[in-house]
């Protein structure tokens, strides 16, 4: 999120990166600056508030989380969403679709879920955090990296907890790649309106190739631009593998959005399939 063309590796030497990396090639000042500014990403929110954070005096991770790493039930999560908390679920998003607790935000632990939590979560909110068993520390910890340390506690028991209150349970549809180019060219009479396509990637991403018809909202945008979506037709979002559509689709069904489906796998996947695109 906060560079571009960035290398997997963990370590290299000077000697490698003069040979392979772009920016250090034989160069003019002005081209320098071209070459390396160019198609940026947008720098993730949290970054302001950090930038604000470091200016101050503040207790460490390790003695925060001695306060924030509590267990609450569920009628506490409850009473603190009412009072304006934010609700984390840190699952898999496969997991998630398939149940989770109604407004709640999913960002899994197993995606950059420090860049997003940092760019979709409010910093004047409490946080509270719904994990998979033994992964609430993880979670935890890592929001505090970030600045977001403000977490009031995780839900006590994870979904367990909703074991006897499906009135709370919500869930999210899921469709495969050919099924909604089938959907699209109007062949599943059952499924009933054509849906509009949201892809939520990056406009750089979109414009090197996307589903034909499909509207372009980045997920960071997604919230502010909500008018742009023809309000009573279905909704499906993707993006390119599937971890920023599942955030989308929870955040839209969290601002009462209905009818969202979550194509999986992606544009990967659609374009695995040999369906048409648009470039």
């Amino acid at each position: 999120m906060c560079g571009k063309s960035l290398s997997k590796e963990t370590v290299s030497t000077i000697g490698e990166q003069k040979v392979f990396n772009y920016a250090l090639q034989p160069m003019s000042r002005e081209a320098f600056k071209q070459i390396v500014t160019a198609d940026q990403p947008e720098a993730p929110d949290y970054f302001v508030h950090d930038a604000i954070l470091n200016r101050k005096e503040r207790e460490s991770l390790e003695v925060s989380m001695k306060h924030t790493l509590r267990a609450l039930p569920l009628d506490e999560v409850l009473a603190l969403e009412k009072a304006g908390a934010q609700l984390l679920d840190v699952r898999d998003g496969i997991d998630f679709e398939g149940g989770h607790l109604v407004g709640a935000l999913n960002i899994a632990l197993s995606g950059k879920y420090a860049t997003w939590a940092g760019s979709m979560l409010a910093t004047d909110r409490p946080i509270v955090v719904i994990a998979e068993e033994g992964a609430e520390e993880e979670a935890v910890m890592r929001l505090g990296r970030i600045g977001l340390d403000h977490v009031a506690g995780t839900l006590a028991g994870g979904m367990s907890a909703l074991a006897k209150r499906d009135d709370l349970v919500e869930r999210t549809e899921r469709i495969t790649a050919p099924a909604l180019d089938a959907w699209l060219r109007g062949e599943r009479a059952d499924a009933g309106a054509v849906p509009v396509v949201i892809d939520v990637r990056s406009a750089a991403e979109y414009a090197t190739g996307h589903i034909p018809s499909s509207v372009n909202i980045p997920l960071t945008h997604l919230a502010e631009r909500i008018g742009e979506i023809p309000a009573g037709k279905p909704v499906v979002v993707h993006c390119e593998g599937g971890y920023r559509s599942a955030i989308a689709a929870s955040l839209l069904q969290k601002l009462e959005v209905r009818k969202i489906h979550d194509l999986v796998g992606g544009y990967k996947a659609w374009v695995a399939a040999k369906l048409p695109t648009h470039v």
